[in-house]
Protein backbone atom coordinates (compact mmCIF):
# COMPACT_ATOMS: atom_id res chain seq x y z
CA UNK A 1 0.00 0.00 0.00
CA UNK A 2 1.27 3.46 -0.88
CA UNK A 3 1.54 5.42 2.40
CA UNK A 4 0.74 8.77 0.76
CA UNK A 5 -2.32 7.87 -1.29
CA UNK A 6 -3.55 4.82 0.59
CA UNK A 7 -3.85 3.00 -2.74
CA UNK A 8 -3.12 -0.72 -2.62
CA UNK A 9 -1.95 -2.48 -5.77
CA UNK A 10 0.18 -5.35 -7.03
CA UNK A 11 3.01 -4.74 -9.51
CA UNK A 12 3.99 -7.70 -11.68
CA UNK A 13 7.11 -7.66 -13.86
CA UNK A 14 7.36 -9.96 -16.88
CA UNK A 15 4.22 -11.92 -15.94
CA UNK A 16 3.09 -12.67 -19.48
CA UNK A 17 0.60 -15.32 -18.36
CA UNK A 18 -1.22 -12.70 -16.28
CA UNK A 19 -1.54 -10.56 -19.42
CA UNK A 20 -3.10 -13.48 -21.32
CA UNK A 21 -5.45 -14.20 -18.40
CA UNK A 22 -6.53 -10.55 -18.38
CA UNK A 23 -7.21 -10.69 -22.12
CA UNK A 24 -9.41 -13.77 -21.62
CA UNK A 25 -11.45 -12.03 -18.91
CA UNK A 26 -11.79 -8.90 -21.04
CA UNK A 27 -12.98 -10.95 -24.01
CA UNK A 28 -15.61 -12.72 -21.90
CA UNK A 29 -16.77 -9.34 -20.58
CA UNK A 30 -17.41 -8.11 -24.13
CA UNK A 31 -19.93 -10.88 -24.82
CA UNK A 32 -22.58 -9.96 -22.25
CA UNK A 33 -22.74 -6.86 -20.04
CA UNK A 34 -24.12 -8.93 -17.18
CA UNK A 35 -20.67 -10.40 -16.54
CA UNK A 36 -19.19 -6.96 -15.87
CA UNK A 37 -22.12 -6.08 -13.64
CA UNK A 38 -22.01 -9.32 -11.68
CA UNK A 39 -18.21 -9.26 -11.27
CA UNK A 40 -18.28 -5.63 -10.09
CA UNK A 41 -20.90 -6.41 -7.44
CA UNK A 42 -19.19 -9.60 -6.27
CA UNK A 43 -15.76 -7.93 -6.03
CA UNK A 44 -17.23 -4.95 -4.15
CA UNK A 45 -18.97 -7.35 -1.76
CA UNK A 46 -15.76 -9.35 -1.23
CA UNK A 47 -13.77 -6.22 -0.46
CA UNK A 48 -16.46 -4.88 1.91
CA UNK A 49 -16.66 -8.17 3.77
CA UNK A 50 -12.90 -8.77 3.92
CA UNK A 51 -12.83 -11.99 1.89
CA UNK A 52 -10.60 -10.88 -1.00
CA UNK A 53 -7.09 -11.38 0.38
CA UNK A 54 -5.16 -14.51 -0.56
CA UNK A 55 -2.55 -13.79 2.11
CA UNK A 56 -5.36 -14.16 4.67
CA UNK A 57 -6.60 -17.42 3.17
CA UNK A 58 -9.45 -16.06 1.07
CA UNK A 59 -9.82 -15.56 -2.69
CA UNK A 60 -8.30 -13.16 -5.21
CA UNK A 61 -10.32 -10.84 -7.44
CA UNK A 62 -9.23 -13.01 -10.37
CA UNK A 63 -10.74 -16.08 -8.70
CA UNK A 64 -14.03 -14.27 -8.09
CA UNK A 65 -14.25 -13.22 -11.75
CA UNK A 66 -13.68 -16.82 -12.86
CA UNK A 67 -16.44 -17.88 -10.46
CA UNK A 68 -18.75 -15.33 -12.12
CA UNK A 69 -17.85 -16.50 -15.64
CA UNK A 70 -18.42 -20.13 -14.72
CA UNK A 71 -21.74 -19.30 -13.07
CA UNK A 72 -22.94 -17.57 -16.26
CA UNK A 73 -21.72 -20.50 -18.38
CA UNK A 74 -23.86 -22.79 -16.24
CA UNK A 75 -27.12 -20.83 -16.53
CA UNK A 76 -29.82 -22.34 -18.70
CA UNK A 77 -30.00 -20.97 -21.30
CA UNK A 78 -26.29 -20.19 -20.99
CA UNK A 79 -25.35 -16.52 -20.79
CA UNK A 80 -21.69 -17.08 -21.70
CA UNK A 81 -20.10 -19.69 -23.98
CA UNK A 82 -16.89 -21.57 -23.30
CA UNK A 83 -14.30 -19.78 -25.44
CA UNK A 84 -11.71 -22.55 -25.09
CA UNK A 85 -14.14 -25.10 -26.53
CA UNK A 86 -14.70 -23.09 -29.74
CA UNK A 87 -12.27 -23.10 -32.69
CA UNK A 88 -9.16 -21.23 -31.59
CA UNK A 89 -8.47 -17.85 -33.19
CA UNK A 90 -5.87 -16.78 -30.62
CA UNK A 91 -2.93 -18.90 -29.52
CA UNK A 92 0.24 -18.16 -27.61
CA UNK A 93 2.68 -20.28 -25.62
CA UNK A 94 3.83 -18.86 -22.28
CA UNK A 95 6.37 -20.78 -20.20
CA UNK A 96 5.47 -24.00 -22.05
CA UNK A 97 1.76 -23.42 -21.34
CA UNK A 98 -0.41 -23.40 -24.47
CA UNK A 99 -2.99 -20.62 -24.20
CA UNK A 100 -5.57 -20.83 -26.96
CA UNK A 101 -9.21 -19.84 -27.35
CA UNK A 102 -11.74 -18.13 -29.62
CA UNK A 103 -11.21 -14.39 -29.26
CA UNK A 104 -13.40 -13.03 -32.07
CA UNK A 105 -15.98 -12.21 -29.45
CA UNK A 106 -17.74 -9.57 -31.55
CA UNK A 107 -19.29 -12.57 -33.33
CA UNK A 108 -20.70 -13.83 -30.02
CA UNK A 109 -22.44 -10.68 -28.82
CA UNK A 110 -26.02 -11.61 -28.16
CA UNK A 111 -25.02 -15.20 -27.31
CA UNK A 112 -26.94 -15.03 -24.03
CA UNK A 113 -29.96 -13.13 -25.34
CA UNK A 114 -32.16 -16.17 -24.83
CA UNK A 115 -31.62 -15.85 -21.09
CA UNK A 116 -33.71 -12.98 -19.72
CA UNK A 117 -32.50 -13.10 -16.11
CA UNK A 118 -31.92 -9.68 -14.59
CA UNK A 119 -28.71 -8.76 -12.85
CA UNK A 120 -30.61 -8.75 -9.54
CA UNK A 121 -31.69 -12.34 -10.12
CA UNK A 122 -28.18 -13.36 -11.14
CA UNK A 123 -26.53 -11.79 -8.10
CA UNK A 124 -28.88 -13.72 -5.82
CA UNK A 125 -28.34 -16.87 -7.89
CA UNK A 126 -24.56 -16.57 -7.62
CA UNK A 127 -24.57 -16.31 -3.84
CA UNK A 128 -27.27 -18.95 -3.47
CA UNK A 129 -25.22 -21.37 -5.57
CA UNK A 130 -22.06 -20.91 -3.50
CA UNK A 131 -24.02 -20.93 -0.24
CA UNK A 132 -26.25 -23.95 -0.75
CA UNK A 133 -25.66 -25.79 -4.04
CA UNK A 134 -21.94 -26.10 -4.72
CA UNK A 135 -20.46 -29.51 -3.88
CA UNK A 136 -17.37 -28.42 -1.95
CA UNK A 137 -16.34 -32.00 -1.22
CA UNK A 138 -16.08 -33.13 -4.83
CA UNK A 139 -16.44 -30.31 -7.37
CA UNK A 140 -13.94 -28.21 -9.33
CA UNK A 141 -15.25 -25.28 -11.36
CA UNK A 142 -13.64 -25.09 -14.80
CA UNK A 143 -14.06 -22.08 -17.09
CA UNK A 144 -11.79 -23.93 -19.54
CA UNK A 145 -14.41 -26.63 -20.12
CA UNK A 146 -17.48 -24.65 -19.07
CA UNK A 147 -18.35 -27.48 -16.71
CA UNK A 148 -17.85 -29.01 -13.28
CA UNK A 149 -14.90 -31.39 -12.96
CA UNK A 150 -14.26 -33.77 -10.09
CA UNK A 151 -11.50 -33.33 -7.53
CA UNK A 152 -10.61 -36.97 -8.13
CA UNK A 153 -9.81 -36.47 -11.83
CA UNK A 154 -7.74 -33.38 -10.96
CA UNK A 155 -6.03 -35.27 -8.10
CA UNK A 156 -7.03 -32.46 -5.76
CA UNK A 157 -8.39 -34.71 -3.05
CA UNK A 158 -5.77 -34.16 -0.37
CA UNK A 159 -3.52 -31.47 1.02
CA UNK A 160 -0.12 -31.09 -0.65
CA UNK A 161 2.22 -28.98 1.47
CA UNK A 162 0.56 -25.60 1.94
CA UNK A 163 -1.89 -26.26 -0.89
CA UNK A 164 -5.34 -27.23 0.30
CA UNK A 165 -8.25 -27.97 -2.00
CA UNK A 166 -11.30 -26.96 0.04
CA UNK A 167 -12.75 -24.77 -2.72
CA UNK A 168 -11.43 -25.65 -6.17
CA UNK A 169 -11.18 -23.15 -9.01
CA UNK A 170 -9.15 -24.32 -12.00
CA UNK A 171 -7.00 -21.73 -13.75
CA UNK A 172 -8.13 -21.74 -17.40
CA UNK A 173 -4.60 -22.02 -18.81
CA UNK A 174 -2.34 -23.23 -16.01
CA UNK A 175 -4.68 -26.11 -15.34
CA UNK A 176 -2.63 -27.67 -12.52
CA UNK A 177 -3.15 -24.43 -10.56
CA UNK A 178 -6.05 -24.38 -8.10
CA UNK A 179 -6.85 -20.74 -7.30
CA UNK A 180 -8.57 -21.86 -4.11
CA UNK A 181 -5.51 -23.68 -2.78
CA UNK A 182 -4.77 -20.92 -0.24
CA UNK A 183 -8.12 -21.37 1.53
CA UNK A 184 -7.71 -23.21 4.83
CA UNK A 185 -10.15 -24.87 7.22
CA UNK A 186 -10.79 -21.57 9.00
CA UNK A 187 -11.22 -19.34 5.96
CA UNK A 188 -13.46 -21.84 4.13
CA UNK A 189 -15.84 -21.57 7.07
CA UNK A 190 -15.74 -17.77 6.81
CA UNK A 191 -16.31 -17.85 3.05
CA UNK A 192 -19.27 -20.20 3.28
CA UNK A 193 -20.82 -18.18 6.09
CA UNK A 194 -20.42 -15.02 3.99
CA UNK A 195 -21.99 -16.67 0.94
CA UNK A 196 -24.93 -17.78 3.10
CA UNK A 197 -25.27 -14.33 4.66
CA UNK A 198 -25.34 -12.68 1.22
CA UNK A 199 -27.85 -15.16 -0.21
CA UNK A 200 -30.17 -14.78 2.78
CA UNK A 201 -30.01 -10.97 2.68
CA UNK A 202 -30.82 -10.92 -1.03
CA UNK A 203 -33.70 -13.34 -0.53
CA UNK A 204 -35.29 -11.76 2.54
CA UNK A 205 -34.37 -8.06 2.66
CA UNK A 206 -36.55 -5.80 0.46
CA UNK A 207 -33.73 -3.22 0.36
CA UNK A 208 -30.59 -5.34 0.61
CA UNK A 209 -27.78 -3.13 -0.70
CA UNK A 210 -26.79 -1.38 2.52
CA UNK A 211 -26.74 -4.61 4.51
CA UNK A 212 -25.06 -6.69 1.80
CA UNK A 213 -22.07 -4.34 1.56
CA UNK A 214 -21.88 -3.53 5.25
CA UNK A 215 -18.19 -3.64 6.21
CA UNK A 216 -17.16 -6.70 8.16
CA UNK A 217 -16.20 -5.87 11.74
CA UNK A 218 -14.47 -8.69 13.66
CA UNK A 219 -16.16 -9.42 16.98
Amino acid sequence: MDPLTGISCDICINNVLAVVNTKLLRDYAQIDVRLRQLAFIVKHWAKSRGVNATYQGTLSSYAYVLMCIHFLQQRRPAILPCLQEIGHTYSVTVDDIQCAYFDQVEKLRGFGSGNKETIARLVWGFFNYWAYNHDYANAVISVRTGSILSKHEKEWTRRNGNDRHLICIEDPFEISHDLGRVVDKFSIKVLREEFERAADILHNDPNPCATLFEPYLPS
